[in-house]
C-alpha cells in the first residue's frame, strides 16, 4: 500500500488487516493458562482441606485390617474400582455400615491410588462441603461457590463422605437442593459415597430424587463388624484396666 501522507509518505507498506492468527491463538493458550492455574490453585486448597483428619491422612490399603468378612469384601470391591477404573466406564460405590468400619479409609486409600495414577481427585464431607459453600456467600470470600462446583464437576472422582449427616430433611431446603445439585453434576463422572445409614433411613434423609440419583450405576457395598476404634477401649477393658 502506498502511504500518500505522515512521516512514511512515499513509502510503500504491507499491511495486515484484521487480528493476527498467531496473536489470536497466543491470547488463548494464555488465558487458558491463567484459567488452568488459578483452578490448580483453587484445588489445591480445596484438596488441602478435604481430608477429615490426620488418621485419613495416613491411610492405605496396606494399612486397612478386615475383620469381618463383610470388611474383606469390601476392600476388594474397593480395590477392584480402582484396578478397573476407566474415565470411558464411569461407575459409583456406595459404601454403607455404622461408625469405625473402615468406609472414610477405604474411599482415602482409593482416591491415593487414582492420584498417583494421574486423575484428579477430591476427598469431602459432605457436612463440611455445605459449610465451604455457604461460607462463599461471605463478600470477603476467596471463592465463590461456582469455583467449588466447578471442581467437584470436573474432578475425575469425588468421595462424598458422611451422605446423611448433614442438618435437615426437608427436600425444599437449601442442604438438599444444593446436594443434588452436586450428584447430579457427578452423572457420568466416578463417585465413592460413604454413609451410616440404611438404605431407607438414606432415602428418608436426603430426599427421593437424591437418593435416585446416587444409586445410578452405583454398587452398594454393606458393611459390618465391631467398631475398630473401640478395639483399644475394649483390650484394656479385658486386661482390667480402667479410668
Amino acid at each position: 500500500m502506498f502511504i500518500p501522507f505522515g512521516p512514511e509518505k512515499g513509502t510503500e507498506k504491507e499491511l495486515t488487516y484484521g487480528c493476527r492468527c498467531e496473536d489470536i491463538e497466543l491470547a488463548k493458550n494464555v488465558l487458558k493458562r491463567r484459567k488452568e492455574l488459578e483452578r490448580k490453585r483453587i484445588y489445591q486448597i480445596f484438596d488441602r482441606e478435604s481430608l477429615l483428619n490426620q488418621d485419613l491422612l495416613a491411610s492405605s490399603f496396606d494399612s486397612y485390617v478386615p475383620r469381618t468378612e463383610s470388611q474383606k469384601h469390601a476392600y476388594e470391591q474397593v480395590r477392584q474400582f480402582c484396578d478397573t477404573y476407566s474415565k470411558a466406564r464411569p461407575r459409583n460405590l456406595l459404601l454403607t455400615g455404622s461408625y469405625g468400619l473402615g468406609k472414610s479409609h477405604l474411599s482415602s486409600a482409593a482416591l491415593k491410588v487414582l492420584i498417583e495414577s494421574g486423575y484428579t481427585s477430591i476427598f469431602i464431607s459432605v457436612p463440611k462441603l455445605l459449610t465451604k459453600l455457604k461460607a462463599t456467600y461471605n463478600k470477603h470470600s476467596e471463592f465463590s461457590e461456582d469455583n467449588y462446583l466447578e471442581l467437584l464437576e470436573k474432578a475425575d472422582c469425588v468421595v462424598l463422605d458422611d451422605v446423611g449427616a448433614e442438618h435437615g430433611r426437608d427436600p425444599s431446603s437449601w442442604a438438599t437442593s444444593k446436594l443434588f445439585e452436586i450428584i447430579d453434576s457427578r452423572i457420568g463422572k466416578h463417585t465413592i459415597y460413604t454413609t451410616n445409614l440404611g438404605g431407607r433411613a438414606l432415602q428418608e434423609k436426603v430426599g427421593a430424587r437424591n437418593f435416585s440419583r446416587m444409586m445410578q450405576q452405583t454398587k452398594v457395598i454393606a458393611i459390618s463388624g465391631p467398631d475398630h476404634r473401640l478395639s483399644h477401649f475394649s483390650q484394656e477393658k479385658g486386661s482390667g484396666v480402667h479410668e
